[in-house]
């Protein structure tokens, strides 16, 4: 079976706005498994204190818990997260609903105080996970954890604890919202930029960045397999004529049609860019020099469906086919825009003889 060939790499981004790309989500596993590891140390840490506090003094089971939730922040802060499964990262915002449950039922009466200490597993999860399914399954457990106050609450002071509680309960629920809409947002915003950096702003097509990228790629898994790869260069006759005659604008309208047909043209596994002004190329993977020549043929024929000034349009192309006729990508494009350039001139003369006949 043959390898599949490099598909252009672009940020994609659900409704959730979370990036799809396997490394992107390795090194975001990695960070919060480091923010959960700092989490949970400085929330053990602060919990010190506020225990001395507590008027009668809390029991000393509470403590231990302290104490295991700095050894859970060390552990997080060591675990290597981008090698694992995401569904490990899930196991997090459980344990630390849990730690805050016992630290409530430690502490008796005073569990309420413990409310806030919820706010920075809340965080956690709408940062950490991009399904909103996801986050709003932590945030119904963590709501359960949160109503847990008013049942340790002495007689006299549950009101109070109530108070607490429906205070506490909405504010986890904007911090959620509030949280998750900024992830969405600034990931939709470096996936916009990720497209821009890759592909060309006027056609859509893929840009010179990409072309370097994807010859660099491709060259080494043909060579591996011992595989064909051709590359088309062409260049359109005459489009200085329609910027000079009708305008920039409809110059611009023409390269987005022929961007479009060239995309319509070409199979699902090749590649076309644009390298500048009315130069577009097109990357063929498996393809020998007889399939190469049939691609230009193709595309000929197809960019003659388009006019202008009323007369089907044209353009010069040439092709270079690897290993038979170069073997690194910059000698393959170099090979391609000789034999456009050849081409272009073959094309000269015989307008140029077909004009003396007239």
């Amino acid at each position: 079976m043959r390898p599949e060939p490099l598909k252009v790499r672009v940020l994609t981004v659900d409704r959730s706005g979370m990036g799809s790309d396997p490394s992107d989500r390795a090194a975001h596993r990695l960070l919060c498994g480091r923010l959960a590891g700092v989490l949970f140390a400085v929330g053990s840490a602060a919990s010190i204190p506020v225990n001395q506090l507590f008027e009668p003094a809390v029991d000393g089971r509470v403590h231990v818990i302290t104490v295991v939730g700095v050894l859970s922040g060390l552990i997080c802060l060591l675990i290597p997260w981008d090698r694992l499964s995401p569904a490990w990262l899930h196991a997090v915002p459980g344990i630390a609903s849990l730690e805050v449950l016992l630290t409530m039922w430690g502490v008796g009466e005073h569990a309420h105080a413990y409310l806030w200490f919820l706010v920075f597993i809340v965080v956690f999860w709408a940062f950490a996970f991009d399904s909103r399914r996801e986050v709003a399954l932590h945030l119904g457990f963590v709501i359960v954890v949160a109503l847990y106050p008013m049942t340790a609450a002495a007689p006299g002071d549950r009101s109070n604890v109530l108070a607490y509680t429906l205070v506490c309960v909405p504010i986890l629920l904007v911090a959620a919202a509030v949280v998750v809409h900024l992830r969405e947002r600034l990931s939709s915003a470096v996936a916009a930029l990720a497209e821009q950096a890759h592909s060309d702003p006027l056609t859509g097509v893929g840009n010179r960045r990409v072309l370097g990228s994807l010859l660099e790629y491709e060259i080494m898994r043909h060579r591996r397999n011992t595989l064909p790869l051709s590359v088309v260069v062409l260049d359109l006759d005459g489009f200085k004529a329609v910027n000079d005659t009708l305008g920039h604008q409809a110059g611009d309208r023409l390269l987005c049609r022929v961007a479009d047909v060239l995309r319509e043209t070409v199979r699902e596994q090749d590649t076309v860019c644009r390298q500048g002004g009315d130069e577009f190329c097109v990357v063929a993977p498996e393809t020998d020099p007889v399939e190469g020549a049939a691609l230009v043929e193709r595309i000929k024929a197809a960019l003659g469906g388009l006019s202008v000034h009323g007369l089907p349009l044209s353009a010069s192309a040439g092709v270079a086919t690897f290993p038979a006729d170069a073997t690194t990508g910059e000698e393959l494009l170099a090979g391609a825009d000789h034999a456009q350039r050849a081409d272009k001139a073959v094309r000269r003369v015989e307008r140029g003889a077909v004009a003396a006949a007239r």
